[in-house]
């Protein structure tokens, strides 16, 4: 009994060790590999140096977890955000024209015939409102204490329509309110609002508007409204948002700071952009500091040879590699981190798909809503595109539908958002913001050889969408005119036109006259003083963006004093005065990307009259042809052609005038000539065929190589009245903000003389 006892004891102890030697043991708990947040601070075009440490980063296999921007780094890390590699960021960048998305305007090529006549004369142009808009408006905000006339003035320079157009073709499939942890990487960015001066994060929303908010440069990009708040740029209050990422999650932190390098140049020489950069730093040099000292990688691209709006191509490629070289000196702590990171178990994460880009694809939409204008203008303005419920659009019918509504002048603002899932179908949305119905706009010309002039223009119900239209333009200077236009535009986009005109004018003729010696002398043959009053009725067709066609009626009346110059004239001056009715048939096209300096497309102008002058006919054709061709990234070939008939010279102030740089000065069929200032009465038939050679120094410096030649001869005259003449010429030339700036030396045949001629200003 007692040894069964015993043994009974015995296994009683062993029966624990024998089942935890058959059992499986319990698994040791797995590591969590640490999150890398990557943070991209702001500072405009030297953000490009962000693709080139992306780049570096992406090499390394280095797996980002949350991305976090300020300014145009909010641009970069969002952009990434949804999906998109370095390399993808790198060719979207170097394929966009920054100097148009920097802008408001429609790009040339798709603008209106009219309203490039109108930005290619007018340095600045704004909208206005009437003295009863004005007092709606003023009531409507009477809280914010802004009064009169003040209200018309705009925000800022740019309210952002391009970038948004970009950002929204961008990230198709995450337009709705949607959660920014939900985006294929993780996504934050900073702004801050203009009310209570405190620093706004984005973690949810609409990510166009977040991004357009954290970028809004003040006095430059308009603010953006949510809500009550007003949102600028937040660089304002965070341009190094290193706590935004840590307050995500992120335990390694990789920051790369455009501001570190500081130029070799005294401060007191810095642009303004610059200027205004500094500042920023400066209004938040803590939380700047201290995301420097809390990152664990900084990467410190030198961009200090480099402004804040730098995005010309040559600028874009340095700023892209300084950011690699940037990475390149840190590459030790990178490589350590991503081998570190190797040692945690592989994350098997399926991440949300990347956003669908327009440009490179297509979507179906199943629903149009429209916003911010009636339903039978809505009815209208849709008729004119290509987009329709059930039709599949691209970023190119987009970007065509959002052209047409720009063209139109009628809306300050236009934006859209393409909302929803493939598979449900998605939703296209269109905010409209009526545009102020009435405008301002003002010109501005020096040259050596009229001096200064100045343009000025009030239009009432100009932006408009149909109706009547005023439109008045003042030129003041050595010649004066003063043009008023009644028109009536129609929902087809044509219209009817009454315009009255009149013109002061004084011009010097110079003619090629015999002297003393019986010698061919180009020589000064009359000063003329001119007062012109026309009358013009015309029905106008609007053909397609490039082109109108117009045929109409005008009535003619001028008096002219004019003095003979030459020292052996009998007739030292004479008065008379003459009048003329005509009917004109006028087609305008015009493709070109820049009417002062091109790079690709074609205009012509084509003209042909009938005149009854003194009981008799008379009958003109004119025909004007530029084109622009590449023949490399810097060089641009311009061949010219200018020509001009009259079966007779049935008025003074129609004849032929030649010379100078800017067409139509003194009239409207003067031509120009490069050899000669001033104007050279020709014959009754002119041909003048020129080329340019338009070389690209840097930036918007230029070397135009010129050359034409000047053909003359009288119609129904024998052919030893024909006359020929060389011209040539070199001008340097700077594109600027108020026109070209232009010095060029010239010399011709036709006056054997060496001359200079210098302009700063859009011609007008």
């Amino acid at each position: 009994m007692k040894r069964i006892l015993a043994l009974a004891f015995l296994l009683l102890f062993l029966t624990p060790s024998l089942r935890a030697e058959n059992d499986d043991p319990a698994p040791a708990p797995q590591r969590q590999r640490p999150k890398v947040g990557l943070v991209l601070s702001g500072g405009g075009a030297k953000g490009m140096a962000h693709i080139g440490a992306l780049k570096a980063i992406e090499e390394l296999d280095i797996p980002i977890d949350y991305v976090v921007g300020t300014s145009i780094g909010s641009i970069i890390a969002g952009i990434y955000a949804l999906g998109y590699s370095a390399d993808e960021l790198d060719t979207l960048v170097r394929s966009q024209d920054w100097d148009l998305l920097m802008k408001d305007r429609v790009s040339r090529e798709k603008a209106y015939y009219t309203h490039k006549k109108e930005e290619d004369q007018f340095i600045v142009r704004f909208p206005f409102m009437n003295r009863q808009m004005l007092r709606k408006e003023t009531e409507a905000n009477a809280e914010k204490k802004e009064l009169g006339v003040l209200r018309n003035l705009p925000s800022a320079l740019v309210a952002g329509h391009n970038l948004d157009q970009l950002f929204t073709k961008l990230s198709v499939g995450y337009q709705d309110d949607v959660d920014f942890n939900t985006l294929p990487i993780p996504f934050a960015c900073v702004a801050v609002d203009l009310n209570t001066k405190e620093e706004v994060v984005f973690h949810s929303g609409n990510i166009v508007t977040a991004i357009r908010a954290s970028m809004s440069i003040p006095g430059y990009f308009a603010p953006v409204q949510i809500g009550d708040q007003f949102l600028i740029d937040g660089g304002m209050r965070n341009n190094m948002p290193v706590d935004v990422a840590k307050e995500m999650g992120a335990d390694y932190i990789i920051c790369v700071d455009l501001h570190h390098f500081k130029k070799e140049r005294p401060d007191n020489d810095q642009t303004l952009p610059e200027m205004f950069a500094t500042m920023l730093t400066m209004m938040n040099g803590d939380k700047y500091q201290s995301g420097r000292a809390n990152s664990d990688i900084l990467i410190e691209p030198n961009t200090s040879a480099y402004g804040v709006l730098d995005f010309d191509e040559r600028s874009v490629d340095a700023l892209i590699d300084s950011g690699r070289v940037a990475a390149s000196r840190v590459y030790p702590k990178l490589r350590s981190l991503a081998e570190h990171l190797k040692e945690y178990p592989d994350e098997k994460t399926v991440r949300p798909p990347k956003a669908v880009n327009l440009n490179r694809g297509s979507v179906k939409i199943s629903q149009v809503e429209i916003k911010g204008t009636d339903q039978d203008d809505m009815a209208w303005l849709l008729s004119k595109t290509d987009i329709a419920p059930g039709k599949t659009v691209s970023g190119k019918d987009m970007d065509d539908a959002m052209s047409f509504f720009y063209n139109t002048r009628s809306f300050r603002k236009v934006n859209y958002s393409i909302a929803g899932k493939e598979e449900e179908g998605y939703r296209l949305k269109i905010n409209f913001l009526p545009q102020r119905i009435h405008q301002a706009a003002l010109g501005f010309r020096f040259d050596s050889e009229e001096m200064a002039s100045i343009l000025m223009g009030v239009s009432f119900n100009k932006n408009k969408l149909f109706g009547s239209k005023l439109d008045t333009k003042l030129e003041l200077g050595v010649n004066s005119d003063l043009k008023i236009a009644y028109s009536y535009t129609f929902r087809n986009l044509t219209s009817m036109n009454f315009t009255i005109t009149g013109i002061h004018t004084k011009f010097d003729t110079y003619s090629n006259l015999y002297n003393i010696d019986e010698q061919v002398e180009y020589m000064l043959n009359t000063t003329n003083r001119f007062n012109i009053f026309r009358a013009q009725a015309d029905y106008q067709i609007v053909g397609w963006h490039n082109a109108i066609i117009r045929f109409g009626a005008s009535f003619t009346y001028n008096s002219c004093l004019s003095t003979n110059a030459s020292p052996d004239a009998y007739n030292m001056g004479f008065e008379f005065s003459n009048h003329f009715w005509q009917g004109f048939l006028n087609w305008h096209f015009d493709s070109l990307d820049d009417n002062y300096f091109p790079r690709h497309g074609v205009a012509f102008d084509l003209f042909g009259a009938a005149i009854r002058c003194y009981g008799s006919m008379a009958y003109e054709g004119r025909f004007d042809l530029k084109a622009a061709i590449p023949l490399g990234q810097r060089v641009t070939l311009i061949p010219q052609l200018y020509n001009r008939w009259m079966t007779s010279d049935y008025d003074r102030y129609s004849s032929n005038l030649i010379g100078g740089y800017m067409p139509e000065r003194y009239t409207p069929w003067q031509m120009p000539f490069v050899g000669i200032n001033n104007t050279y009465i020709s014959s009754n038939t002119i041909d003048i065929a020129r080329i340019d050679l338009s070389i690209n120094l840097f930036g918007q410096h230029y070397l135009n190589l010129i050359g034409n030649y000047l053909a003359e001869w009288w119609l129904n005259s024998p052919v030893d009245k024909f006359r020929g003449y060389f011209g040539t010429g070199a001008a340097y030339a700077v594109n600027t903000i108020v026109g070209p700036i232009q010095l060029c030396a010239h010399w011709s045949t036709l006056s054997h003389k060496f001359g200079m001629h210098f302009s700063l200003g859009y011609y007008f």
